[in-house]
Protein backbone atom coordinates (compact mmCIF):
# COMPACT_ATOMS: atom_id res chain seq x y z
CA UNK A 1 0.00 0.00 0.00
CA UNK A 2 2.69 2.37 0.48
CA UNK A 3 3.93 2.01 -2.95
CA UNK A 4 0.44 2.98 -4.32
CA UNK A 5 0.67 5.56 -2.06
CA UNK A 6 3.69 7.08 -3.44
CA UNK A 7 2.69 6.76 -7.02
CA UNK A 8 -0.28 8.91 -6.52
CA UNK A 9 1.42 11.60 -4.47
CA UNK A 10 3.94 11.81 -7.30
CA UNK A 11 0.96 12.22 -10.27
CA UNK A 12 -0.11 15.80 -9.86
CA UNK A 13 3.76 16.79 -9.85
CA UNK A 14 3.83 14.58 -13.46
CA UNK A 15 0.98 16.35 -14.88
CA UNK A 16 1.85 19.54 -13.81
CA UNK A 17 5.02 19.14 -15.56
CA UNK A 18 3.47 18.31 -18.58
CA UNK A 19 0.77 21.14 -18.72
CA UNK A 20 4.21 23.60 -18.20
CA UNK A 21 5.95 21.81 -21.66
CA UNK A 22 2.72 22.06 -23.58
CA UNK A 23 2.26 25.77 -22.79
CA UNK A 24 5.73 26.36 -23.90
CA UNK A 25 5.57 24.46 -26.93
CA UNK A 26 2.06 26.43 -27.42
CA UNK A 27 3.60 29.48 -27.12
CA UNK A 28 7.12 28.66 -29.14
CA UNK A 29 4.17 27.81 -32.47
CA UNK A 30 2.23 30.80 -32.10
CA UNK A 31 5.06 33.17 -32.07
CA UNK A 32 8.50 31.99 -32.42
CA UNK A 33 7.46 30.61 -35.89
CA UNK A 34 4.44 32.58 -36.88
CA UNK A 35 6.53 34.24 -39.95
CA UNK A 36 7.79 31.03 -41.09
CA UNK A 37 4.79 29.14 -41.58
CA UNK A 38 1.66 29.78 -43.97
CA UNK A 39 -1.56 30.04 -42.74
CA UNK A 40 -4.04 27.44 -43.65
CA UNK A 41 -5.54 28.19 -47.24
CA UNK A 42 -3.02 31.24 -47.85
CA UNK A 43 -1.35 31.55 -51.44
CA UNK A 44 1.23 32.82 -52.72
CA UNK A 45 0.43 36.48 -54.72
CA UNK A 46 2.51 36.22 -57.71
CA UNK A 47 0.18 38.26 -60.32
CA UNK A 48 1.12 41.69 -59.47
CA UNK A 49 -0.63 45.27 -60.33
CA UNK A 50 0.25 46.97 -63.66
CA UNK A 51 -0.50 50.27 -64.11
CA UNK A 52 -1.65 52.19 -67.04
CA UNK A 53 -4.50 54.88 -68.13
CA UNK A 54 -6.07 56.91 -70.71
CA UNK A 55 -7.76 60.36 -71.35
CA UNK A 56 -9.74 62.64 -73.29
CA UNK A 57 -10.11 66.34 -72.92
CA UNK A 58 -13.68 67.52 -71.89
CA UNK A 59 -15.46 68.61 -75.61
CA UNK A 60 -17.06 71.57 -73.59
CA UNK A 61 -13.66 73.11 -71.83
CA UNK A 62 -10.12 71.70 -73.12
CA UNK A 63 -8.76 72.70 -69.67
CA UNK A 64 -10.97 70.15 -68.12
CA UNK A 65 -8.89 66.16 -68.49
CA UNK A 66 -10.93 63.10 -67.76
CA UNK A 67 -8.96 60.00 -66.87
CA UNK A 68 -10.11 56.27 -67.67
CA UNK A 69 -8.16 54.08 -65.55
CA UNK A 70 -6.76 50.92 -67.02
CA UNK A 71 -4.42 49.36 -64.81
CA UNK A 72 -4.95 45.27 -63.86
CA UNK A 73 -4.72 43.63 -60.62
CA UNK A 74 -5.28 46.98 -58.58
CA UNK A 75 -8.14 47.87 -56.55
CA UNK A 76 -6.77 51.20 -55.29
CA UNK A 77 -5.27 54.62 -57.09
CA UNK A 78 -3.71 57.19 -56.33
CA UNK A 79 -3.28 60.08 -59.18
CA UNK A 80 -0.50 63.07 -58.78
CA UNK A 81 -1.37 65.64 -61.51
CA UNK A 82 1.28 67.59 -60.58
CA UNK A 83 1.11 71.27 -58.77
CA UNK A 84 0.14 69.18 -55.29
CA UNK A 85 -3.31 67.82 -57.15
CA UNK A 86 -3.62 64.58 -56.47
CA UNK A 87 -6.97 62.42 -56.24
CA UNK A 88 -7.79 58.50 -54.92
CA UNK A 89 -10.87 58.31 -57.73
CA UNK A 90 -10.57 55.44 -60.26
CA UNK A 91 -11.80 57.05 -63.42
CA UNK A 92 -11.20 60.85 -61.81
CA UNK A 93 -11.86 64.24 -63.94
CA UNK A 94 -8.91 67.32 -63.27
CA UNK A 95 -9.12 70.75 -64.20
CA UNK A 96 -5.77 72.15 -65.75
CA UNK A 97 -6.18 75.71 -65.11
CA UNK A 98 -2.80 76.97 -66.95
CA UNK A 99 -4.70 75.75 -70.17
CA UNK A 100 -2.19 74.35 -72.92
CA UNK A 101 1.09 72.65 -72.51
CA UNK A 102 2.44 69.14 -71.64
CA UNK A 103 1.48 67.86 -68.29
CA UNK A 104 3.45 64.86 -66.47
CA UNK A 105 0.76 62.89 -64.40
CA UNK A 106 1.78 59.78 -62.44
CA UNK A 107 -0.95 56.83 -61.50
CA UNK A 108 0.13 54.36 -58.95
CA UNK A 109 -2.10 51.17 -58.58
CA UNK A 110 -2.08 48.95 -56.19
CA UNK A 111 -3.59 45.45 -55.13
CA UNK A 112 -4.74 44.34 -51.36
CA UNK A 113 -1.30 42.74 -50.75
CA UNK A 114 0.21 46.11 -51.18
CA UNK A 115 2.07 45.46 -54.19
CA UNK A 116 2.21 48.31 -55.98
CA UNK A 117 2.67 50.01 -59.86
CA UNK A 118 3.06 53.38 -61.16
CA UNK A 119 3.11 54.97 -64.26
CA UNK A 120 3.74 58.72 -65.63
CA UNK A 121 2.08 59.14 -69.13
CA UNK A 122 2.49 62.92 -70.54
CA UNK A 123 -1.01 64.81 -70.91
CA UNK A 124 -1.27 67.03 -73.99
CA UNK A 125 -3.76 69.77 -73.45
CA UNK A 126 -4.75 71.77 -76.38
CA UNK A 127 -6.97 74.44 -77.12
CA UNK A 128 -9.25 72.68 -79.76
CA UNK A 129 -12.29 70.47 -80.08
CA UNK A 130 -10.96 66.72 -79.67
CA UNK A 131 -13.42 64.56 -80.59
CA UNK A 132 -14.00 61.62 -78.08
CA UNK A 133 -16.63 58.73 -77.77
CA UNK A 134 -18.87 58.01 -74.31
CA UNK A 135 -17.85 54.56 -72.35
CA UNK A 136 -15.19 53.44 -74.61
CA UNK A 137 -14.97 50.04 -72.85
CA UNK A 138 -18.77 49.21 -72.92
CA UNK A 139 -18.75 48.75 -69.34
CA UNK A 140 -20.70 51.87 -68.29
CA UNK A 141 -23.93 51.57 -66.12
CA UNK A 142 -26.69 52.85 -67.48
CA UNK A 143 -25.62 52.50 -71.50
CA UNK A 144 -27.62 55.25 -72.19
CA UNK A 145 -24.56 56.61 -74.01
CA UNK A 146 -24.98 53.97 -76.57
CA UNK A 147 -28.42 54.52 -76.67
CA UNK A 148 -28.65 57.39 -79.48
CA UNK A 149 -31.67 59.08 -78.29
CA UNK A 150 -33.78 55.63 -77.96
CA UNK A 151 -32.96 55.58 -74.18
CA UNK A 152 -30.19 52.81 -73.68
CA UNK A 153 -28.93 50.26 -75.56
CA UNK A 154 -29.87 46.77 -74.66
CA UNK A 155 -26.30 45.28 -76.02
CA UNK A 156 -25.22 42.48 -73.62
CA UNK A 157 -21.81 42.49 -71.87
CA UNK A 158 -19.45 40.14 -72.69
CA UNK A 159 -16.24 38.75 -71.14
CA UNK A 160 -16.20 35.99 -73.15
CA UNK A 161 -13.59 35.32 -75.77
CA UNK A 162 -11.46 37.98 -73.43
CA UNK A 163 -11.76 41.28 -75.37
CA UNK A 164 -8.27 43.34 -75.48
CA UNK A 165 -6.44 44.87 -72.77
CA UNK A 166 -9.31 43.38 -70.24
CA UNK A 167 -11.66 45.61 -71.41
CA UNK A 168 -15.32 45.22 -71.77
CA UNK A 169 -17.21 44.01 -74.73
CA UNK A 170 -20.70 45.12 -76.20
CA UNK A 171 -22.49 41.58 -77.68
CA UNK A 172 -24.67 42.02 -80.28
CA UNK A 173 -26.89 39.08 -81.20
CA UNK A 174 -30.20 40.14 -81.92
CA UNK A 175 -32.55 43.33 -84.21
CA UNK A 176 -33.34 44.90 -80.99
CA UNK A 177 -29.37 45.51 -79.85
CA UNK A 178 -27.48 48.46 -81.53
CA UNK A 179 -24.33 50.79 -80.52
CA UNK A 180 -25.56 54.28 -81.22
CA UNK A 181 -23.40 57.81 -80.00
CA UNK A 182 -23.24 61.46 -81.58
CA UNK A 183 -20.33 63.05 -80.62
CA UNK A 184 -19.24 66.52 -81.68
CA UNK A 185 -16.33 66.81 -84.21
CA UNK A 186 -14.35 69.60 -86.02
CA UNK A 187 -15.77 70.62 -89.54
CA UNK A 188 -13.63 69.59 -92.50
CA UNK A 189 -11.20 67.44 -90.57
CA UNK A 190 -10.22 63.29 -91.61
CA UNK A 191 -10.57 61.43 -88.40
CA UNK A 192 -9.58 57.49 -88.17
CA UNK A 193 -12.24 55.31 -85.92
CA UNK A 194 -10.92 51.66 -84.53
CA UNK A 195 -12.08 49.32 -82.54
CA UNK A 196 -12.07 45.17 -81.87
CA UNK A 197 -14.65 43.00 -82.56
CA UNK A 198 -14.90 39.05 -83.24
CA UNK A 199 -18.15 37.42 -84.92
CA UNK A 200 -19.28 33.92 -85.38
CA UNK A 201 -18.38 32.83 -88.67
CA UNK A 202 -21.57 31.85 -90.03
CA UNK A 203 -23.49 34.63 -91.99
CA UNK A 204 -23.01 37.59 -94.34
CA UNK A 205 -21.83 40.45 -91.85
CA UNK A 206 -20.49 40.86 -88.28
CA UNK A 207 -22.81 44.24 -88.01
CA UNK A 208 -23.99 47.04 -90.64
CA UNK A 209 -21.87 50.13 -89.77
CA UNK A 210 -22.92 53.71 -90.80
CA UNK A 211 -21.39 56.94 -89.74
CA UNK A 212 -22.68 60.32 -90.81
CA UNK A 213 -23.05 63.69 -89.93
CA UNK A 214 -25.26 64.29 -87.35
CA UNK A 215 -27.44 66.73 -87.80
CA UNK A 216 -27.76 66.62 -91.70
CA UNK A 217 -27.56 62.48 -91.64
CA UNK A 218 -25.46 62.74 -94.63
CA UNK A 219 -23.27 59.35 -95.13
CA UNK A 220 -19.83 59.96 -94.50
CA UNK A 221 -19.47 56.21 -94.59
CA UNK A 222 -21.90 53.04 -94.57
CA UNK A 223 -20.58 49.69 -95.31
CA UNK A 224 -20.71 45.80 -93.90
CA UNK A 225 -18.54 44.62 -91.09
CA UNK A 226 -16.98 42.02 -92.44
CA UNK A 227 -17.14 38.64 -90.56
CA UNK A 228 -13.72 37.29 -88.34
CA UNK A 229 -12.32 34.10 -89.53
CA UNK A 230 -12.41 32.60 -86.46
CA UNK A 231 -14.98 33.23 -82.86
CA UNK A 232 -12.33 32.84 -80.73
CA UNK A 233 -10.25 36.02 -80.47
CA UNK A 234 -10.75 39.61 -81.49
CA UNK A 235 -9.34 41.81 -84.64
CA UNK A 236 -8.65 45.24 -84.93
CA UNK A 237 -11.12 47.19 -87.23
CA UNK A 238 -10.37 50.84 -88.91
CA UNK A 239 -12.02 52.95 -90.98
CA UNK A 240 -11.27 56.68 -91.94
CA UNK A 241 -13.62 59.25 -93.06
CA UNK A 242 -13.70 63.27 -93.61
CA UNK A 243 -16.48 65.48 -92.07
CA UNK A 244 -18.36 68.44 -93.69
CA UNK A 245 -17.45 72.07 -94.13
CA UNK A 246 -20.14 72.50 -91.73
CA UNK A 247 -20.27 69.35 -89.42
CA UNK A 248 -20.95 69.83 -85.76
CA UNK A 249 -21.15 66.28 -84.99
CA UNK A 250 -20.86 62.47 -86.16
CA UNK A 251 -22.79 59.86 -85.44
CA UNK A 252 -21.58 56.40 -85.27
CA UNK A 253 -24.34 53.72 -85.33
CA UNK A 254 -23.90 49.61 -85.60
CA UNK A 255 -27.46 47.59 -86.42
CA UNK A 256 -27.40 43.96 -85.98
CA UNK A 257 -26.69 42.34 -89.58
CA UNK A 258 -28.03 38.83 -88.79
CA UNK A 259 -25.08 37.55 -87.10
CA UNK A 260 -23.94 37.23 -83.49
CA UNK A 261 -20.69 39.57 -82.91
CA UNK A 262 -19.06 41.51 -80.03
CA UNK A 263 -17.38 44.91 -80.33
CA UNK A 264 -14.87 46.12 -77.62
CA UNK A 265 -12.60 49.29 -77.33
CA UNK A 266 -13.67 51.82 -79.87
CA UNK A 267 -11.77 54.91 -80.52
CA UNK A 268 -11.44 58.05 -82.48
CA UNK A 269 -8.06 60.18 -83.55
CA UNK A 270 -7.90 63.36 -85.95
CA UNK A 271 -5.51 62.62 -88.50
Amino acid sequence: MKNNVNIFRKMPTLIAGLIVAFAFASCVGSDAFRDELPDTGSKVDTVFPSANFDYTASQDDFRVVNFTDLSSEANTYAWDFGGGATSTERDPTHTFAAGEGIYPVSLTASDANGETSTITLDVVVVDELVAAFQCVDFLCDPRTPWGGGRGTSTFSGSSSPTPPEGNGAAKISSSSQFLDQTIRVVAGATYEIKFWYVSKTTGTSAGALLIEDGDTGVDFLNEPIPLTSQSTAYVEYSVRFTTGDETENMRFNIEYAGTECRYSKISIDRI
